[in-house]
């Protein structure tokens, strides 16, 4: 079968819209959701792309709460012989020793979310310790995970921790940096967390770089700091600034669990991105649009490289230009460490 020579195309599938955790800043929370993603519409959804080379990602809700319907896309897509690799975002409180033997046989890559040390986590998000056992159950199967958390002001200065925690368990690969969106139940007015401040995402960003360093030269342990990594890899490889992600590029399909398609799961409340419904027939892609770039952004030395801002995050937190700032200070701090890495050939 012909494929797609330019690179892969992007089919998210909310697994379901149940979670068993409730996060504070959720923005997958909605009533319209609360609901399990049948097969036939993950069928539709890759039937619909199978022309592609596709990178299928599990999410939610808590996608494992409908463990059955992954194993069912992940036999369908073998036995069509469609090319995809598979990606889980998980909270980790369901990984038992079977499921992360299912995890490990299936190559599925996994990323866990988890928001800082045991009491900030719990703060925000609860089932701390059924995440750590998760994550050390998929260990034992040889499985490496990424640690993401979302960036808020309750816990961006207790971040750094997080380092310690994943030398600690010893099968994490990296951390990645959500900043907070203004969606679901992070966009509410009650809501309790706040964005991070400038001056505090930056100090982070160091600490974590620096205990990175630590543990790499004192063990030989090499954790990345995603940000970083992604920001070097733009200026070893000189990728250009023109594209921030799929979705900006016309190459992301977001199916929720009702068959409605989206370029992004963040823009789910916003009609205007609707993309169709994969039980109407084919689905019309669609990009985000391109984020006017600042005076500063032309003066600084990683323009040619830098995306920019998320666009659907600034699009979810109302265009706020204060959110683009934060985006600009996480990305510009990112480039000058990995400039200066690739300076010194340090690792």
């Amino acid at each position: 079968m012909m494929k797609n020579k330019e690179g892969r195309t992007s089919l998210v599938l909310w697994t379901t819209g149940r979670c068993n955790l409730r996060c504070k800043y959720c923005y997958a929370y909605g009533e319209q959701l609360q609901r399990d993603m049948d097969f036939a519409v993950a069928q539709k959804a890759m039937d619909a792309l199978k022309d592609r080379s596709l990178k299928i990602q599990f999410t939610g809700g808590e996608p494992l709460l409908n463990f059955k319907l992954i194993r069912q896309v992940y036999a369908y897509a073998k036995n069509q012989g469609y090319d995809c690799v598979f990606q889980l975002q998980t909270n980790g409180t369901l990984i038992d020793a079977d499921i992360a033997a299912e995890i490990s046989e299936l190559g599925i890559s996994t990323g866990v979310s988890l928001d800082g040390p045991v009491d900030v986590n719990e703060a925000l998000r609860g089932g701390t310790k059924r995440a750590l056992q998760g994550i050390q159950e998929l260990g034992k199967k040889g499985v490496m995970v990424n640690l993401n958390s979302t960036v808020t002001a309750q816990n961006v200065e207790r971040l750094p921790e997080l380092m310690d925690f994943a030398v600690y368990l010893g099968n994490v690969a990296g951390i990645g940096l959500d900043l907070l969106r203004f969606s679901g139940r992070g966009g509410e007015k009650e809501s309790p967390v706040e964005k991070s401040g400038e001056a505090q995402l930056v100090k982070t960003i160091y600490a974590l770089y620096e205990k990175s360093r630590y543990f790499y030269e004192a063990t030989g342990i090499k954790i990345g700091v995603r940000p970083i990594e992604e920001a070097k890899k733009r200026l070893r490889w000189k990728l250009n600034n023109q594209y921030y992600c799929y979705a900006s590029c016309g190459k992301s399909y977001v199916v929720l669990p009702n068959g409605d398609v989206f370029p992004c799961g963040t823009l789910k409340d916003h009609k205007e991105f609707y993309m169709g419904n994969i039980h109407a027939g084919q689905i019309k892609s669609r990009s985000l649009p391109s984020l006017p770039k600042s005076d500063s952004c032309a003066a600084c030395p990683y323009h040619n490289y830098c995306p920019g801002a998320c666009p659907a995050r600034v699009i979810t937190n109302w265009y706020d230009t204060s959110s683009n700032h934060l985006d600009c200070t996480m990305r510009k701090t990112a480039f000058a460490i990995a400039a200066e890495e690739i300076k010194n050939g340090i690792f």
